[in-house]
């Protein structure tokens, strides 16, 4: 059954008349009535009466009438919506990341994006570093924010933007006069780190800030908990700058004195996949990095 068929049905009824229909549409009368002919025969039911002042529609034609013009409404709609998400401007970003959303460069790309695209839905993942391959990689994400130790051929990547990491002592501790640290300093100190399930990126950066030989303490949790421990005197961590401008109760925060001690932030996609939605939000960041 043709939607064409469905239409002329539609506007000829509307219309009152072959001919007006005709006239007003720009068709052949005879095309309205071949259209309307062939949907009486699969419907298997006369829908119009016709006669030399118009049209009218039978009892099965009225109520038929009703549920078709629904039906071409809601065409219409899936129509308008096929080309937005075809154009990327309507849909879903699944996002996922090894760390909160709370630098300033990935605050302003969100709240950047949501005002250009407010009818495209965000929905964030946290997750460890081996959980973002193979989220991507199995299409439960769309991009991923990952620091450089994911690596695959399939994987598209560019670097987002560079974040200061930062000590957390306690409020007490003999360290919390000075206005910045040095490794040298902490050398004795108790690290306490987040790895969840043997995911053991984190310690690694950790040893090739300060050495294989500092004592680590492993704590499957958020980096909430493990502020927590560092304010109740358990240990010192690593944060981000925009960690810290957050502050903690009874935590402070200070700066490393070495280059090394920053976070690079990428943002990647999977190459294989075609999706205007995913291409857009890309473009938009990359458009975002070379501008900032």
């Amino acid at each position: 059954m043709r939607s064409a068929n469905l239409e002329y049905f539609k506007l000829v009824v509307e219309s009152g008349s072959l001919t007006r229909a005709a006239r007003i549409y720009g068709v052949n009368v005879s095309t309205l009535a071949r259209a309307i002919d062939k949907l009486e025969d699969q419907l298997g039911v006369t829908l119009l009466e016709r006669n030399h002042s118009g049209v009218r529609l039978t009892t099965a034609g009225d109520f038929l009438f009703h549920r078709i013009a629904s039906l071409l409404d809601d065409l219409d709609e899936i129509k308008t919506f096929a080309q937005m998400y075809g154009t990327g401007h309507q849909g879903i970003i699944r996002i996922g990341s090894l760390l909160p959303p709370t630098g300033k460069y990935f605050r302003l790309a969100l709240s950047t994006w949501q005002k250009r695209h407010p009818s495209v839905r965000i929905i964030f993942h946290e997750m460890k570093t081996g959980d973002l391959r193979e989220a991507l990689f199995r299409g439960r994400v769309d991009v991923v924010f990952f620091t450089p130790c994911i690596q695959a051929d399939s994987i598209e990547s560019l670097l987002f933007y560079n974040e200061n990491l930062v000590l957390a002592l306690p409020c007490d501790h003999p360290l919390h006069r000075c206005n910045s640290i040095i490794r040298e300093q902490i050398r004795n100190e108790t690290f306490l780190l987040q790895d969840w399930e043997r995911d053991h990126n984190v310690r690694t950066r950790y040893n090739e800030l300060f050495g294989q030989n500092i004592a680590i303490e492993i704590h499957p949790a958020g980096k909430q908990s493990v502020l927590a421990l560092v304010s109740a005197g358990f240990g010192v961590t690593l944060a981000l700058q925009s960690q810290a401008e957050l502050g903690f109760p009874g935590v402070i925060f200070r700066p490393l004195r070495d280059d090394d001690a920053r976070l690079q932030i990428h943002i990647g996609w999977d190459a294989n996949r075609k999706d205007a939605v995913i291409g857009c939000f890309v473009a938009f960041v990359r458009d975002l990095i070379r501008r900032n």
